[in-house]
C-alpha cells in the first residue's frame, strides 16, 4: 500500500499539471482536477493532505472561490492550500493579497521552481 501523502492539483493548464505532477510524484501521490468544480468533487471523494490550487481557471476568481468553499466546510477547512497564480505575468500587475480574502496557507506566483514548490509542500505536510 502506498503510504505517501496525497496532493491534489487543481489547475486547467494541462502542461503545468503534468510538470508539477512529475516533480511532486517523487515524494507524494498525486490527484488532479481541471477546474474548481471537479476539484471540489475530488476533495469530497477522498480528502487530500494538501491542495495546490490555481487562481484563474474557468473564470478569474475561481481559485479564490474554491478556497473559500473549502475553508467554510468543517470537513475540509484544515486541508492546507497552496495557491498559484500567473495573474502578475498575464496582466503585468502586482497582485497584493489580503489573507482574510484569500484563505490559503501559501500564495505563490507562477512560474514556481520545482525546489520552491517541494519546499512549501514539505513545510505544510512533511515528506
Amino acid at each position: 500500500m502506498d503510504e505517501r501523502k496525497t496532493v491534489l492539483l487543481i489547475d486547467d493548464d494541462e502542461v503545468f499539471v503534468d510538470a508539477v505532477s512529475a516533480v511532486l510524484e517523487t515524494r507524494y501521490r498525486i490527484s488532479t482536477a481541471g477546474n474548481g468544480t471537479e476539484g471540489l468533487a475530488r476533495v469530497h471523494e477522498a480528502a487530500p493532505d494538501l491542495i495546490v490550487l490555481d487562481v484563474m481557471m474557468d473564470h478569474l476568481s475561481e481559485g479564490f472561490d474554491v478556497a473559500r468553499t473549502l475553508r467554510t466546510d468543517p470537513a475540509t477547512a484544515a486541508i492546507p492550500i497552496i495557491m498559484l497564480t500567473g495573474v502578475d505575468q498575464v496582466y503585468n500587475v502586482r497582485m497584493e493579497v489580503d489573507e482574510s480574502w484569500v484563505p490559503c496557507d501559501r500564495y505563490l506566483e507562477k512560474p514556481v521552481s520545482p525546489e520552491e514548490l517541494l519546499a512549501h509542500v514539505a513545510e505544510l505536510i512533511g515528506k
